[in-house]
């Protein structure tokens, strides 16, 4: 209880106690908050599962799993560990994966045309939806520079056949074209940079 210093009739003066005591605890620990884990693959598969299971802090309810294994079919996917009546199990949320392409290739010319290198489409193609997979899936849109000194362009894109021996699904294009050289159109000839934009459709 505070002591009064002073007082009349007018004013009252109070003085603070002589002593403070604070007692301080933290407290009992309580529910710690949601954690993100990659995940070698998908996490409803048991076997990955497993490995997730072997994380200091323990799996619980709405932490977050994204699978980063390439060759998994839910590579880039998101998913959550949701409570159910007998559990909790993890539920595919979204996806990670852009679904565009984008890339500049310096090409040299032989014979008139450019030959682009095999372009991995697997990073934007969603395998998991399991339709077959076409080069008709993808639009492609191209522009080609040049140096200062080269003339005007005549080219026509091909898009060949999906490749899958390379280990990966690969998008294989030709670009055939002529350029005026001043005086004549001839065939394509040196190094061009390919400037590319592709999109599944």
């Amino acid at each position: 209880m505070a002591d009064i210093l002073l007082s009349n009739e007018d004013l009252t003066v109070f003085g603070g106690p002589e002593n403070i005591g604070l007692d301080l605890d933290i407290g009992p620990q309580g529910d710690r908050g949601s954690i993100i884990v990659g995940s070698n693959g998908n996490p409803q598969d048991a076997n990955v599962h497993a490995e997730i299971l072997n994380i200091p802090e323990g799996i619980q309810a709405l932490d977050i799993a994204i699978d980063y294994n390439p060759y998994s079919s839910t590579y880039k996917k998101v998913f959550q560990r949701i409570a159910t009546a007998t559990g909790t199990q993890w539920t595919e949320m979204l996806s990670l994966k852009t679904n565009f392409y984008s890339a500049i290739k310096e090409v040299t010319a032989a014979n008139g045309k450019l030959t682009i290198p095999p372009i991995n489409v697997t990073e934007i193609y969603d395998l998991a939806e399991g339709n077959e997979v076409l080069a008709s899936n993808f639009s492609v849109q191209y522009s080609i520079s040049s140096p200062d000194s080269a003339g005007p362009l005549a080219t026509t894109l091909i898009v060949k056949d999906l490749i899958t021996s390379q280990g990966f699904l690969a998008l294989s294009l030709e670009i055939k074209g002529v350029e005026y050289d001043g005086t004549n159109w001839v065939p394509l000839t040196g190094t061009k940079n390919v400037h590319l934009f592709i999109t599944v459709v």
